[in-house]
């Protein structure tokens, strides 16, 4: 990994406005789904998150997680900016929520491409289970 980027497992170091421009930016969603406010209560309501900054100061990563710190955790979502991946920072983030959430089982749904990376990180894939989604009408308060 670059020693010039820094991972923060401290949520108040994350802007909402930043975090939400590099959603939308990476294609997660729109600006309105990735809004600053609904962005800024994500990031109140996430019990873990992991960020990544460059040299200059930059978000290049973001990484939420819910848990109960007793049983389980599950990461929402993991994201880099391209030009920072395949060179251990995912893996170091992916460390840093384990350490938050230690001695939790650790849930992280993706998809097929990215299933070398997480047996990279240790993850093995769960037979059995299905992942059913109920989506919601979009909030349009902001």
């Amino acid at each position: 990994m670059d020693n010039n980027i820094k991972i923060f497992a401290d949520k108040r170091s994350v802007k909402p406005a930043e975090a939400a421009a590099l959603y939308v930016e990476l294609g997660w969603g729109t600006p309105r789904e990735y809004s600053v406010a609904r962005m800024k209560r994500s990031l109140a309501h996430c019990d873990i998150v992991v960020s990544a900054r460059n040299a200059a100061g930059e978000l290049v990563g973001i990484g939420r997680a819910l848990s109960d710190f007793a049983i389980d955790t599950k990461i929402l979502d993991l994201i880099i900016a391209p030009e920072y991946q395949r060179q251990g920072l995912g893996q170091a983030m992916m460390k840093r929520i384990a350490a938050a959430a230690k001695g939790t089982s650790i849930y992280f749904e993706t998809g097929k491409k990215n299933f070398a990376f997480a047996a990279k990180c240790g993850y093995a894939k769960r037979g059995g289970l299905t992942v059913f989604i109920k989506k919601s009408p979009r909030d349009q308060s902001g």
